[in-house]
């Protein structure tokens, strides 16, 4: 055969081959995973002023409808008692948590034993999202998953209600309620975090703010303790807000912006005016009366 004519030939089937290969499929749009909304906190330890709660989390970026979600324990579980139900048209915003009281006085309200439970998950449609086995806790401990959503949990000193499980909230960290003019009452909070925390619309309050007698007294817009520092406000003041603490003895709570308790104290009679009651060391959950008192600055003796 002719050289000459064989080259082009070879060439052209080349060509031919290459125009017919098939071409890929064009990818269409990427998938959206949506991820289950979790239980992420549980508190048992609940009392008449504090009563039990559930913490859920959306760990997607989006919002969640969470309307007709449910929660419920053994009770619910087995039927003796209805589900506890999410109100229809709550959205969940991406990556935040939702906090259900459980211990209420209507027929799907329900305690959680101290002593540890399951409680369960469920969605609209009524098919299990998530549960979880919550062991016996302490008064003020709570069974999270740290951090939010993961699949770790562990029990957590103090509860994180409503605040993220990797950030510690804001405490309250010393009290002085012997105050006369000018050195009036006064409650110092403490940041346990490494990082500054805004407290912006966070209040304070005892119990005349906790029985709606008065306002609570809220901390100034812009308001910033600085990492592991103090921030101490007097609340016995002019303003319809300001309480004097009782050198008798009595309950403070601190809320956070959400309006979710994050703290509170009841303390005991202070027996002279130079002592306050406090935590030693900052932040932990040993209180104790301070026979020197740290007003702004560390309690460890």
């Amino acid at each position: 055969m002719n050289k000459t004519f064989l080259l082009p030939a070879v060439l052209l089937a080349a060509l031919f081959i290459s125009c017919s290969r098939d071409e890929p499929a064009p990818s269409g749009p990427p998938v959206i995973t949506v991820l289950p909304v979790t239980i992420n906190e549980v508190y048992s330890r609940g009392d008449s002023l504090n009563p039990d709660w559930i913490e859920i989390y959306n760990p997607n970026t989006a919002a969640v409808d969470i309307g007709g979600f449910k929660l419920y324990d053994a009770g619910g579980q087995s039927g003796a008692k209805p589900k506890r139900s999410i109100a229809a048209g709550t959205s969940l915003p991406g990556r935040t948590v939702f906090v259900v009281v459980v211990d209420t006085a209507d027929a799907s309200g329900f305690g959680l034993s101290s002593s540890g439970e399951t409680v369960w998950l469920e969605n609209a449609s009524g098919t299990v999202i998530d549960s979880a086995a919550v062991p016996a806790l302490g008064v003020d401990s709570s069974y999270a998953r740290k951090p939010d959503g993961a699949a770790t949990w562990q029990t957590v000193t103090p509860p994180t209600r409503g605040a993220a499980n990797s950030i510690l909230p804001v405490v309250m960290n010393e009290v002085f309620s012997r105050g006369v003019a000018p050195d009036l009452d006064w409650i110092e909070l403490y940041n346990p975090n490494s990082t500054p925390v805004t407290i912006t619309g966070y209040k304070i309050y005892d119990a005349g703010g906790q029985t709606g007698v008065k306002p609570k007294k809220e901390f100034p817009a812009g308001t910033v303790i600085p990492a592991h520092g103090f921030y101490v406000i007097t609340v016995d003041s002019s303003d319809a807000s300001g309480f004097g603490l009782s050198s008798a003895g009595e309950t403070a709570w601190l809320e956070n912006a959400n309006g979710n308790l994050i703290d509170m104290v009841a303390f005991p009679a202070m027996p002279v005016a130079t002592t306050s009651y406090g935590r030693n060391p900052d932040g932990s959950t040993t209180w104790a009366i301070l026979n020197t008192i740290t007003k702004g600055s560390s309690n460890n003796q």
